[in-house]
Order: structure tokens, then sequence, then C-alpha cells
């Protein structure tokens, strides 16, 4: 079996709304070898991973899985189910799969959940060398291994879980969130609402509240200056200044790096000196300065507080092993770390407890070492401080804490001035009011971890996730800006252009991508097609946008899934056949269905604007969330009238031409079609409706009818606004018009228009994308041989796995086909040249149709005829430049062409 690519669909997607994984794989021989074919194969693979025999697939009950191999299934929908269960053996949620056939046979798409995508593959990879050795006829297949190496993949890249608990607490509130590199650092919310998180730390957090909570001296001097109870202590440079210290302070004692973090190398309970000469002897020689306090007596706690509040309190035990009489306490401990629930770091509820100088120079406090055999029975604390990170334990004790405990926590938090602060003191009870001479405050510490909160080894748990993004965000408006997705067919870059523009304001700044850029306002931070997942996050990322318009293109769905989870108003501007046996995409339903996920995502407080035009897009008013507004052309057209009947949302044109809105019953009318530019006075119906959509969009957005109606007035298809779409130039005598049209629908649509103009004769200039299936290819040749009297085929600049001349044939034998006599179609490969051609060829009063690849190539045509004449017409030029007709195999089309070139130029 073979993997062909890798695709990581981070937002929603085709297959599901969580990110997914797809897998292109080809099964080679086993298409012919579905699991009922295979002896033994089953019950190896049942035995190797049991729980597959509960998976429900597509049956819908527990089993229905293996009676699918039983019954006999592919080896891309075993491995499919093979990945789920891996990852749920490593302590990974993963639920959902789907295994897809592609067009070739023996291949398919095999799609998973995934939490992490290092592990995610690797979970892939392990199912298929499974399989593998069950084929091979293993007989010893290790499982476990498998799975502890997806786990420690899992548990090597997924975030921290302080910062976890974060990130799912911004999406169970639908605020954006978003990893930024491989570390703790969250971006929460787009555009110009958007604040960062690393830890606990958040953009609000002020820098010298933190410098005041790193300087323990200093945290003790601003807490003594409010009154708070803090131990007496001194800082000690040397080992001498510790005995001076002791000598001043008394015992019991405690010692701690004075830049010291997460309860590192801390030695609580010093005694007498006996102990502190023990202590001494094994402290680092790297630490230049110690903190020498006094130890109070009593429970260690810390209390979470997040603006001003208490949000959650734990008491912290230190950890500790109980002697059986036989093991050493390195052993004790080693055996303590197996248990699940403890990892490395803070990857899971509890750490290890570290085999390390902390616990060494805390042993030597007693007089013993990691080697010391414990008597039967006998509890041995190993840690002198009661951290998590230390292999500590934390109880929930937040519905305890007295009124007064509390008041003096938060006090603390203010003082240093943290909003987000772990208060880490000692008093006897908590409960019980506090008493100063007992209690005293050890550590204000920021970016407090919150595992010990989430994953407490015993009571209540706490969301302080949760609370840190209420915190941040109040509600997901203040932390989102307004996401309007433009997607379908044809129209898409036309569409979001006008929304853009209708938003546009001094007050508001606009982030758009489309197919030839990013723009934020008026500025082009990058150019090409950008109608995909990554311009999208360009702008959703960019700190000065207020609003975000979004044009979403097929491919970028299916290459990485969307950009954003939901989004405020969805436009679906039609649906027709185009990039047809792509990616899966094979049909026209299938391309329904991927088109459809921006109806899908739209927010239940937001707007579904769709084409009532188009049957296939009308029909997905029973997929999406948020409030249907139709559009159309045909004020007739029933969608429209039952939305006017029943008080909705519409937009559409009435019988004298004229744009109307109606909502609550109340219509309003905008203005005649024929008085707007981009409609090329009412003759550009595709214009219309594309219109009809951005003023629905832009209405929900607070767009007053005064302003559309100024908007639409002024909005000029030329190549300032609108460059690609329906362009016109009058130059010498010939009209020239541009556009980007690439398929059936969008041809129609544009010869539709220019069938109104008075012209003498219509050249067309057009290519054929080399990715289309040849059935499209030769539609659009017929369209376009059909409504020209010339017709000059050009070539992309990117063949897209073509050979040279392949598809330009086929346009050629096509447009003969549909009637266009063979001394009428010429081949010109070069973009460029092919423009020139047309011009070269053109008379006074002619219509020139310019269909670009690539806008560069008109700009430099214009550049071109506007510093040079045109030439002296030759006598029977079409003879001149007359093609012979290449009807023969896509693999001769270089070689006969190279024959045709020759023969012209002796032509010539």
């Amino acid at each position: 079996m073979m993997i062909n690519r890798v695709r990581y669909l981070k937002g929603p997607n085709y297959f599901a709304y969580t990110p997914t994984i797809c897998i292109e794989l080809d099964i080679g021989e086993l298409e012919q070898k579905p699991s009922d074919s295979i002896p033994g194969f089953n019950e190896k693979l049942l035995k190797a991973l049991p729980n597959l025999g509960s998976h429900t697939c597509s049956k819908g009950y527990r089993g229905g899985f293996a009676e699918r191999l039983r019954k006999g299934t592919w080896m891309g929908h075993i491995l499919e189910h093979m990945t789920i269960e891996l990852q749920n053996l490593a302590g990974i949620e993963a639920i959902r799969g789907k295994t897809v056939m592609m067009e070739k046979k023996g291949f398919y798409y095999v799609t998973f959940d995934y939490q992490e995508p290092h592990s995610g593959l690797q979970a892939f990879l392990a199912a298929k060398d499974i399989v593998e050795a069950i084929l091979n006829g293993e007989k010893l297949i290790n499982v476990q291994s498998y799975v502890k190496q997806i786990e420690q993949l899992y548990y090597k890249n997924k975030l921290g879980p302080s910062t976890e608990a974060i990130f799912k607490a911004a999406q169970a509130k639908g605020i954006p969130v978003e990893r930024m590199g491989d570390e703790s650092l969250l971006r929460l919310g787009t555009g110009t609402r958007q604040k960062y998180v690393q830890a606990t730390i958040s953009s609000q957090t002020s820098n010298i509240a933190v410098e005041n909570s790193c300087d323990k001296s200093l945290t003790k001097s601003i807490l003594r200056g409010c009154g708070l109870p803090i131990p007496e202590g001194e800082v000690a440079h040397s080992i001498e200044d510790i005995f001076a210290s002791a000598d001043r302070l008394g015992f019991p004692l405690v010692i701690k790096p004075y830049n010291g973090r997460q309860g590192q190398g801390v030695i609580t309970h010093i005694k007498n000196k006996d102990e502190l000469f023990n202590v001494i002897n094994c402290l680092e020689s790297h630490v230049e300065k110690y903190i020498v306090e006094r130890h109070i007596e009593g429970h260690d706690y810390r209390l979470l507080i997040v603006n001003g509040e208490l949000i959650a309190a734990s008491l912290r035990l230190p950890p500790y092993v109980i002697g059986n009489g036989k093991e050493s306490i390195r052993s004790l401990i080693e055996k303590e770390n197996s248990n699940d629930l403890r990892g490395e770091g803070h990857e899971k509820p509890m750490s290890k407890i570290p085999l390390t100088h902390t616990v060494t120079c805390y042993l030597e406090k007693s007089n013993r070492t990691l080697d010391t055999i414990p008597n039967q029975g006998e509890l041995v604390q190993v840690v002198g401080n009661a951290n998590l990170s230390t292999g500590g334990k934390a109880i929930d004790v937040t519905d305890q804490v007295h009124p007064t405990i509390k008041n003096m926590a938060v006090a603390a938090a203010k003082a240093i001035g943290l909003d987000i602060a772990g208060i880490d003191f000692i008093c006897e009870d908590i409960s019980k009011p506090i008493e100063h001479s007992k209690t005293a405050i050890i550590e204000v510490n920021a970016a407090p971890g919150i595992r010990m909160h989430h994953y407490p080894s015993e009571g209540k748990k706490r969301d302080v996730g949760k609370a840190i993004v209420d915190y941040l965000f109040p509600t997901r408006e203040e932390a989102a800006i307004p996401i309007i997705a433009v997607t379908g067919t044809n129209g898409k870059t036309t569409t979001a252009r006008l929304v853009h523009y209708f938003l546009t304001n001094e007050k508001t700044k606009v982030g758009m991508t489309n197919s030839d850029g990013v723009y934020i306002g008026n500025e082009v931070l990058d150019q090409g097609d950008c109608s995909g997942p990554v311009s999208a996050r360009m702008v959703l990322a960019h700190p000065e946008v207020d609003v975000a318009v979004l044009e979403t293109a097929r491919g970028g769905i299916l290459r990485e899934g969307l950009a954003f989870r939901k989004c405020d108003v969805g436009i679906i501007t039609n649906v027709s056949e185009d990039h047809l046996g792509r990616d899966g995409i094979d049909t026209l339903d299938d391309l329904i269905k991927l088109k459809r996920l921006v109806a899908e995502v739209v927010m239940k407080t937001g707007y579904c604007v769709l084409n009532a035009d188009d049957p296939n897009v009308a029909a997905m008013n029973g997929y999406t969330d948020g409030e249907v507004i139709y559009t159309s052309t045909d004020a007739t057209q029933p969608h429209v009238k039952a939305a006017i009947n029943g008080g909705c949302k519409v937009w559409y044109v009435n019988e004298q031409g004229v744009i109307c809105h109606s909502s609550d019953g109340v219509i309003h009318q905008l203005m005649d079609c024929t008085m707007i530019p981009i409609t090329i006075s009412g003759k550009a119906r595709h214009n219309i409706a594309n219109l009809l959509q951005a003023l629905a969009a832009a209405e929900t957005q607070g767009i007053s009818m005064e302003e559309l109606r100024r908007k639409a007035a002024t909005f000029m298809p030329d190549t300032n606004l609108s460059k690609g779409r329906f362009n016109l130039k009058k130059l010498k005598e010939r009209t020239i018009i541009i556009d980007y049209a690439h398929n059936e629908a969008g041809l129609k649509a544009i010869f539709e228009t220019v069938s109104a103009y008075n012209k003498n004769r219509l050249i067309t200039v057009l290519a054929g994308p080399g990715d289309r299936i040849d059935e499209e290819l030769i539609r659009l040749s017929k369209v376009a041989a059909m409504n020209s009297d010339l017709f000059i085929i050009k070539e992309d600049d990117d063949l897209r796995g073509r050979e040279p001349f392949e598809v330009a044939g086929l346009l050629q034998e096509a447009a003969v086909e549909a009637g266009l006599q063979k001394d009428r179609t010429f081949i010109e490969p070069n973009e460029l040249d092919a423009f020139v051609k047309a011009w070269e060829t053109s008379q006074p009063g002619d219509l020139l149709l310019f269909f670009y690849t690539d806008f560069e190539y008109v700009e430099r045509f214009f550049e071109k005829v506007s510093t040079n004449p045109l030439p002296k017409k030759k006598k029977n030029v079409h003879s001149a430049l007359k093609i012979p007709s290449l009807s023969i195999k896509a693999s001769n089309y270089a070689r006969k062409f190279s024959e045709v070139e020759s023969d012209c130029k002796k032509k010539s």
C-alpha cells in the first residue's frame, strides 16, 4: 500500500467540521482482496485490536464494523477504523472517520479525526504497519509499542494543559483561537479585537507586574508595605550568609533559590543546624542567591485569582512514597511514576516525581538517599514543597475558602499588579478567618499553572480556562470581527469587491481576499490567487482589520478546510460544473456539498445570502443556522414571492428593472439597474446577481439604503475597482473587453452580455485550463465557437499536466465541430501573442473579447498597442493565418503543430 498524499484539513472541511487528516491511499493489489477473502485476517486483526469489535461503523450499532469485516470490506476502510482506535488507545479522543473511493480503481481517500497532526499521522502509519505485518504472517505484533509511540508524539507536540484549557474554553465560546508557533502562545479573537495569551499571561497583563512577581524580595517588600502577611526572611549570597541568617531568624527554616520557579530547589522545614548543614552540602553550586525564611507550620494552598476574583483554590500535598521494607526510595518513586496519571512535565494531570538533585537534597536533610529502603508502612516525603511540577498532588478546596482569606489573596494580586495570579500561602485551616501570626503569603506567581484546578487529585474540577477567556472577552462579539465569506462557481471576486467597497468608510478598515490579491483597506499585501485559507488567515490576523471579506474557493477548502469555524454572513453565488474530476469532487452533487459548507458554518445570529435564481443554491436553505436572505433578478421567482409574503429579507429586481429590498413586509426601492455602472447599463445580468448579493450582505452590517445607493452608483467596472472583470476599453475604433471567465457558465454570461453590443465581428481569445476533464473543455470551446466570428486559442503558462498543444488542439477540434469554419480558428500558444494577433486581425467596429489567465499579459498588451500602430491590412488575411485541422491524438499535437508552424511561415 502506498500513501500518495497527506492533507491536514485544519478547519471545517468537505468531510467534517472538525480537524481531519485526509490520506490519498493506493491499496494496490489489495483492491482485489477484501477482508473476507484473506484467510485468518479478520481474526488476527481483532485479536491485535479487540476494541475494533465494538466499533459501530455505518451500521450504527456496536459490532457493525466487525460485521463489515466478515462480509468483506477494503483496506482503506479498515485502516480508517484502526487509526481511530489506535489514537483512542493512546488517550487521544478520535471519533469520526470516512473512507471514499477515488475515481481511479484501488485509490481511496481515508479521512479521520486528529487532535495533533504528528500523532494523528503516526496512528495511520502504525495501522498500515500492523496490517502489513498480519498479511506477511508475523505472529507477534506489539501493538502497545505503536500506542506508546503515538502517545509520546501527542504529548510532545500538543499544547500544555493550562494553554489547552484556555484553547478549549475559547472554542466552546465560539471565539476564534489559533496556536502561534510550536509553543504555548495563543491568539484569541481576530482583526482589531485580537488578544494574546501565553500560558496564563495575557496581553493585558502588565509587564512590570510580571517583573515584580519574579523578584521574590521585591514581592515581599510590596506585600509587607500593604500589611499583608509574609514570612520573615533574608537574602543570602553565600553559605556564610545562610548560616548567619539562620542564627538571626531561628529554626525551622526554608531555603529556596532567589530566582527559582515551579518549586525547584526549595527545601522546607529545616529543623536544626545539623539538617541545615546536610542541606548546605547539596545545594546547587550555580545558584548565586538564596532566600532564607522562617518556616510557617500549616498547609500549603494555591489560590487562583482572575481579574480580582477568586476562581479556584487547591490544597497542595508534597509527593511521598510508602515503604514496603523491600524496595528502595528510588524503586518506589519509579513505581509511582508509572501511574498513568503522571507524565513528563505538564503533559498529564500529575507530573512525575523528579529523580533529580531536588529529591536527593531533600532526602539528605534527614540522612536518607535514593537507595534507602524505608520500613513497611513508613511514609517518606521525597520533595520539600507541594508544587505539581515536582510531583505534588492537589485537592480542590474552592468552596471552603473563608472570605477573609479570599480578600487577602485578591489584595496580594492587586498589590503586585497581576490580572491573573496564583497566590501561594500557608495557613492551618483555609475555612477559618485569617490569623496573620499563623498565615504567610510565600509567593505571588505570574503565569500560574491551572492544571491542578482542571485535574485535581480529589474534589471538583474548576474551569479556570473559561474564567480567563470570559475575562478577556465577555462576549464572542467582543473577540471576533465580522466575517463575510463568499463562495460559488462564478461571481465570487466581483461580489467580494462590491462588499468590500460598500463596507469601507473612514471608520471601518475592510480586509479582503480574492482571486487576485489580499487587501487591507486599499493597501495590497499580496498578489495572485489569494482565495484560500492562508490568505484568509492573513486578513483575520491583521491588527487593523475591522471586517473581513473572504473569497472562499474550492481549492483552498479541499487543501486545508476553511480558515474560520464560523462566519457572520455566508454568500453562495451559484454552482455549476467546474473543476470536476479533481480531489474527489467528481459530480455536480459533490461540488454542491463542498460549496454548501459556507452556508453550514453561518452562525445562528448571522445571515446566509442565497441566489434564488439557482435552484441548487436555493436548496441550501435547509443547511444553515443563519437567517436566509434570497436574492433574485426575477421578481416572480417563487422564493422571492414567498419571502416577501412572509416578511423575510429579500433583494430582487422588479418588473420595471428597479432593485428592491423587502423586509418585514415593507418594500424599499434602491435604484434602476441601468443607472448602476457594474450592470453595464443593465446588460450584465450576472453582475446584477452579484450586486444583489453584495447589497444584501452590506445591509446586514448596518449600511444604510442611502449609502448603498451612493456606493452602487460609484462602483466602476474598471481596472481600479474591478480589475479583470468585464473591463471595457475603446481603442482605435475597436471595443476590447477583458474578463476572467474560465468555465462554461461564466462564458455564457459574458457572451449574453456582449450580445447587446453593436459590433462588426466578435473575436474571442481563450485558453482551456489543463486540469479540466476533456468534456468540460469541449463544452467551453463550443460556447466560444458558437458566439464568435474568429476564435484565437491560447495556452496557459502552466499546462497542469497536459502535453504542449494538447488542450489547444482539443479546443480547436471542438470549435470546428460546433460549426465554426476551420479558417476562423487559430492557435497562438503565448497569451500576449494571442492578444496581439487578435488585435492585428481586427477591423474597425470589431469587438475583441480577451479571456485572460494572467492579467500581466493584458497590461503588456495595452502597453504594446498604445505605442505601435496597427499593421497595414494584408490581403486574404484569414487564408494567411489558416492552420490545418488538428484532428489527431493528443500525443501527436506537439509534433503536428511544429509542422503546421513551419507551413505557416512558408505561407507568410
